[in-house]
């Protein structure tokens, strides 16, 4: 299931598909390498029309389906795929500025694929909530570290809900509020998770009211206890077909992230959406730069201006119902019109003022989450 769909436009802005490697882009343009659906196109269109009236640069985009795609351009770039040579449609030079999501971000820093990111020219950065700084802020092995440099720019983000067939559980019984409400005996193998540790231990840990990034899962006995009864509900661990299960009725239940999931909401009315009361877990996209890009020119760092500005926030919200780091914490009523009018889809938006960031684990830690989905998948 993708998180995002793409509202492309070639209105001022060249459109560079998989196809276009051996395109040329005008000299002093901008490139941009994103996630299909991350960037609407009327948002491009708006800042090519902002630098129209004091240059005549293009803003050249480059769209991929998958952040996995993207990945492989950055090490395409860097030169660290030798054993499979650049394929003839990669991009001839690195783009600028490239989305990635945060989870991404360690494994890029680590194998030098971008390069920190001066923030001194961006007029609003000092006014971002502390979780953003907090959330790029990393030191050589991509751990957070209040004292290291900042390595992506954060524009947009998505927490993790349910999606459900309000039918399966009927008129009498409560609405879906938390995420133990997984575990009701109407939604036996009806379920579907994402097939991620992280995201599975993740929200078993927030319905205990914990962290998400807890250290030491041995201390938490509980814990076994709740992803055993909530494996038993699963049908199928997979996140690529989930929507379409659901729709057609192999599933009763799903987890998602909720910009994919919103649309279908508001499209099959029998289906409601729940983020839960004790909070969730949030993904973000990021503009990060290549190790091999030059050093950002004024149109470069007038694009992240732009990203961060009150214009982008209202036009994300406008063609994408989207996110960006200014609803971090917002009240209600300073949600994009989207979810205010959503009121009878979403039950409730509380859940979003506890959303959790995953945070990169150390090698012990990791070991433990890895040793626990193990005994649960083979259980």
């Amino acid at each position: 299931m993708h998180r995002r769909t793409f509202l492309a436009s070639t209105v001022g802005v060249t459109l560079a598909s998989l196809a276009a490697g051996c395109q040329r882009w005008p000299s002093g343009s901008l490139v941009l390498a994103t996630l299909t659906g991350s960037v609407p196109g009327q948002l491009v269109q708006a800042f090519q029309r902002q630098i129209q009236s004091s240059s005549g640069d293009q803003v050249s985009v480059v769209a991929r389906d998958s952040l996995l795609e993207l990945y492989g351009l950055l090490q395409t770039w860097h030169g660290t795929t030798q054993a499979n040579p650049a394929p003839s449609t990669a991009p001839p030079i690195a783009a600028q500025w490239v989305t990635q999501a945060d989870t991404w971000l360690a494994p890029a820093i680590q194998q030098e694929l971008i390069q920190p990111i001066t923030t001194d020219t961006l007029e609003r950065w000092p006014q971002l909530p502390d979780t953003w700084p907090a959330l790029v802020r990393r030191n050589a092995q991509g751990l957070p570290d209040a004292a290291g440099e900042v390595w992506g720019i954060p524009y947009r983000w998505t927490p993790l809900a349910i999606l459900y067939d309000r039918r399966t559980l009927g008129a009498r019984v409560a609405p879906v509020q938390g995420w133990a409400d997984l575990l009701r005996p109407e939604w036996n193998q009806r379920l579907m998770l994402p097939n991620d540790e992280r995201l599975v231990i993740g929200l078993a840990l927030k319905a205990l009211n914990l962290s998400a990034n807890t250290l030491d899962l041995a201390t938490i006995p509980e814990l076994d206890a709740f992803l055993t009864q909530l494996h038993r509900q699963v049908r199928w661990y997979n996140a690529t077909q989930s929507l379409k299960a659901l729709i057609i009725g192999d599933a009763a239940a799903i987890v998602g992230w909720l910009d994919a999931l919103l649309p279908v909401a508001q499209r099959y009315r029998h289906l409601t959406l729940a983020i839960p009361t004790e909070g969730t877990l949030a993904s973000a996209d990021l503009w990060v730069q290549p190790s091999a890009a030059p050093a950002p020119s004024p149109l470069a760092i007038d694009w992240l201006n732009f990203c961060l500005s009150d214009s982008f926030t209202e036009q994300m919200a406008i063609y994408s119902q989207g996110l960006t780091p200014w609803h971090w914490k917002a009240a209600s009523s300073e949600l994009p019109p989207a979810f205010q009018s959503a009121a009878d889809l979403i039950r409730s938006l509380d859940g979003l003022a506890q959303s959790e960031f995953l945070s990169p684990l150390p090698n012990d830690a990791q070991a433990q989450y890895a040793d626990l989905w193990q005994r649960l998948r083979t259980g």
